[in-house]
């Protein structure tokens, strides 16, 4: 481990713990369940936050009713340009996460844009035009099973957990439960969700200069978004320290009576950080976070044992996870600096479709 970023102890990945738990819970709240000072936590997330070692970020991608069109996007480059490729995609505010990966693939990239058209515009007028691009393969996200911010560490007891998951607003009902409705996003409220994608704990008299609004503007427009679940924060530790340093993807084919069965014994699984349904050659994608390499053949050993319907058709070992929900990452996980996701913007201003 690189010697700038060893100095991370167990109380601070129990302070993550509890922020990917409770994001935005004051130093107050959080101070009786770890056993700390709130001004201890408060100088113990500055200094983590101010080297890139974690963050939170809040991520609003829903555009008006809808929610985003996403896709997984398999990128195919001509030798030695694939870092040139990701360092073009990992700037683009229409890319969540990019990876160098093992496999079939140079670079897996996971995007969001508004619709069907805007992704047609991004992988032709964009993707496919960068210097390098030999090929690319898309798999469009058809249903969110489990997402990034249900990943949790594991440094706080049960009790600890359950003290801050009491009073954390949570999803009605249990699984099998009825969604929640969808609130409509407001184009004015795009302003707010970005200004929170770099810092989701920004307190609410800041967001208010920044954006000429009144406190209680924020305050009510904030609780509007949370409230209708447009709105999520997600806490991240960077990989080289959070002791999951493995990122790995799967695909896999399930048949499609069983989809819903094989998500929630999916996403209950300690690794897994993501399953989602998808179109194409595949019908299910899984992401995971593992302790070693060697932890992937025991990984989806269990899966295959648990999930006898579900065929694994293909992984992949991330080499170097250059951007996770539009944090830009150092090589050891660290954040370098943030990407507004800016998802509404064309991503390729000025060029016709009939290009």
């Amino acid at each position: 481990m690189n010697s700038a970023i060893s100095a991370i102890d167990d109380t601070d990945r129990a302070l993550v713990h509890a922020l990917q738990l409770a994001p935005r819970a004051s130093w107050e709240r959080l101070a009786p369940v770890l056993g700390a000072r709130p001004e201890t936590l408060a100088r113990r997330w500055e200094r983590m936050t101010s080297a890139g070692e974690a963050w939170v970020s809040g991520l609003g991608l829903r555009t008006g009713s809808q929610a985003p069109c996403m896709a997984w996007v398999e990128v195919m480059c001509a030798a030695g340009t694939s870092p040139a490729v990701g360092a073009a995609l990992a700037g683009d505010a229409h890319t969540m996460g990019v990876e160098h990966t093992t496999g079939g693939r140079d670079l897996l990239a996971f995007v969001a844009v508004p619709d069907l058209h805007m992704l047609f515009r991004y992988l032709s007028f964009r993707v496919q035009r960068i210097p390098g691009v030999t090929g690319t393969r898309s798999s469009m996200v058809t249903a969110v099973h489990s997402a990034p911010d249900r990943w949790r560490l594991d440094h706080l007891s049960p009790a600890q957990a359950a003290l801050l998951t009491a009073r954390t607003r949570r999803v009605p009902g249990g699984p099998g439960a009825a969604a929640p409705p969808v609130t409509p996003v407001p184009e004015e409220d795009r302003p707010l969700m970005l200004a929170l994608a770099a810092d989701g704990r920004r307190s609410v008299a800041s967001l208010a200069r920044e954006l000429g609004m009144s406190e209680s503007t924020v305050r009510r427009r904030l609780s509007r978004l949370e409230a209708g679940h447009s709105l999520r924060y997600s806490c991240a530790m960077a990989s080289g320290l959070s002791g999951w340093p493995v990122a790995a993807t799967l695909w896999a084919e399930v048949p499609e009576h069983e989809v819903a069965d094989c998500a929630a014994v999916a996403a209950g699984l300690r690794e897994t950080r993501t399953c989602m349904s998808v179109s194409g050659t595949w019908n299910f994608v899984i992401s995971a976070r593992l302790r070693t390499i060697e932890g992937l053949a025991r990984y989806t050993a269990d899966l295959s044992r648990r999930l006898p319907g579900l065929r694994i058709t293909d992984t992949a070992v991330a080499l170097h996870v250059r951007k996770s929900e539009a944090q830009e990452l150092d090589q050891w996980g660290r954040r370098v600096r943030t990407v507004r996701p800016d998802i509404w913007t064309d991503p390729a201003p000025g060029v016709p479709d009939q290009a």
